[in-house]
């Protein structure tokens, strides 16, 4: 038997293209609103460059998701010189949220890397999504074959968000599971690789999305990501390996 027990992972931008699904959705909202008013490239990098900034508001507890939703909207047309209205923005969101069926995917090898890790270990999810969002996305990604609801352990419901350790604590608390004998395998190099880490509990840093990557390039010179779904889990038997050693 191998050290670990348990695999968590984070679901947005390591399992599941999240920035894929807000390029093509943003797109489609925004037509079926507004038409041709404004390109929508355009709009999806001022909307993204509030959204980030929001999210970390958000992490910090210091904005609800709602208000998150409206503002990333009404400041991406602010800067387009439109003042918009908040009914305005939740006809958005309605709107954008209604072409996840069509639009969100798991990026490519998760299914078959789920599929080989689930005959081994037990698996589990730790994110900082958005609770109402997070289950419905595992189901849309065919996910839902390696997860239950209750294996998602969302930050928001425990009080504070990744990378902080009563994360960490919960996930393995509702596994029954020892530190030493989970991993964890996510994006963000502070928030689940370092948040792991410093918790007690192994990590990987494994990034598909090359803008993800991009964003995190102080990072690279101190460790390398792992970037396609096998190296997964060849580091994963690898970190087992050196354990044993």
């Amino acid at each position: 038997m191998g050290r670990y027990s348990c695999v968590f992972f984070d679901l947005d931008h390591t399992l599941i293209d999240t920035l894929g699904q807000y390029h093509k959705g943003l797109a489609i909202a925004l037509h079926q609103l507004y038409g041709n008013q404004v390109s929508s490239d355009e709009f999806e990098r001022h909307f993204m460059n509030h959204h980030d900034k929001l999210w970390a508001r958000y992490d910090k507890r210091e904005i609800t998701m709602t208000e998150l939703r409206r503002n990333r909207f009404l400041l991406a047309w602010k800067e387009l010189g439109v003042e918009r209205t908040i009914e305005e923005a939740d006809k958005f969101h309605s709107t954008y949220d209604a072409t996840f069926e069509n639009t969100l995917e798991p990026f490519p090898g998760t299914l078959e890397l789920m599929d080989t890790l689930a005959g081994e270990y037990r698996l589990g999810a730790i994110t900082n999504g958005s609770p109402d969002l997070q289950w419905r996305k595992v189901c849309i990604t065919g996910l839902n074959k390696y997860f239950r609801e209750e294996d998602i352990i969302i930050s928001e419901r425990v009080g504070k968000a990744k990378p902080h350790p009563s994360v960490y604590e919960a996930a393995c608390r509702a596994f029954r599971v020892d530190k030493e004998n989970a991993v964890m395998i996510g994006d963000n190099f502070l928030s689940d690789v370092q948040g792991a880490r410093e918790f007690g509990m192994d990590a990987l840093w494994y990034v598909p999305d090359d803008d993800i990557l991009l964003k995190q390039e102080q990072y690279v010179e101190r460790e390398t990501p792992l970037r396609t779904a096998p190296e997964v889990q060849e580091a994963i038997r690898g970190l087992e390996h050196d354990h044993e050693h």
